[in-house]
């Protein structure tokens, strides 16, 4: 709480994703359900028009993000051949989506439904396909049954990292609840599930759908005890 109300003094309506939502709904930006920005304070949203800007449901904006609706490198033009040049184009980004850390939006350009955009990218062009896109310029990458495929390709080897980094850090062994994103691992519906595991079951609203995945669960380790046993012979 205080650190909120620090964050408050220092960014205003910035300082927590709800207060930003709010005010760019109040400007006339078009904003779904379930929308989050993370650290606010870093994103910059071009409201000059703000109806020229509308987010879907569900859509993550993270650190250090660049929306704009307009460009203003005319002036160039202007010096030069002495016209007034106009320069506006609708960003509209789809339902499911997350838009990696310090990504630039351009003007007139759409974001289609689930999509991920990875870090540091430059949408300057439509990225309609569902899938993952990234890059300067952001091009295709590959589909998201792909990259889901890839992701949990990858589970074990990670958990496995970050309870061996977890480790030589703290000299001991955590908790189950540090692995809240891993924990299908060694949990399926037979389990009771922790607070902490169920809070990530209902991030995005979808508690049902995850506990009918967790219900058929084909589970590596039968429990926690099992998965730390296998990171002790890994180290081995």
């Amino acid at each position: 709480m205080i650190k909120d109300f620090v964050l408050f003094l220092k960014y205003g309506y910035k300082a927590t994703s709800n207060g930003f939502n709010k005010y760019l709904k109040k400007k006339g930006v078009i904003i779904g359900n379930n929308v989050k920005f993370y650290s606010p304070w870093t994103i910059s949203i071009d409201i000059q028009r703000p109806w020229m800007i509308e987010i879907g449901d569900n859509v993550h904006i993270t650190s250090g993000c660049r929306i704009l609706q307009h460009g203003y490198d005319w002036c160039v033009l202007q010096k030069k051949y002495g016209d007034v040049l106009g320069s506006s184009g609708k960003v509209k980004i789809g339902n499911n989506v997350f838009i990696g850390v310090e990504t630039t939006i351009l003007k007139g350009v759409t974001i289609g439904n689930d999509v991920i955009i990875g870090a540091k990218s430059l949408v300057n062009k439509d990225c309609l396909k569902s899938g993952v896109y990234a890059g300067n310029p952001a091009r295709y990458i590959m589909s998201l049954e792909d990259y889901y495929e890839k992701r949990k390709s990858k589970q074990l080897e990670e958990a496995v990292e970050l309870a061996k980094e977890y480790y030589k850090t703290y000299k001991k062994y955590p908790e189950k609840e540090i692995f809240r994103e891993f924990f299908f691992l060694f949990s399926d519906g037979d389990d009771s599930l922790c607070p902490t595991f169920d809070d990530v079951m209902n991030l995005e609203g979808n508690r049902g759908n995850s506990y009918n995945k967790l219900n058929k669960n084909k589970k590596i380790f039968k429990d926690y005890s099992e998965f730390l046993n296998y990171v002790k012979t890994e180290e081995e």
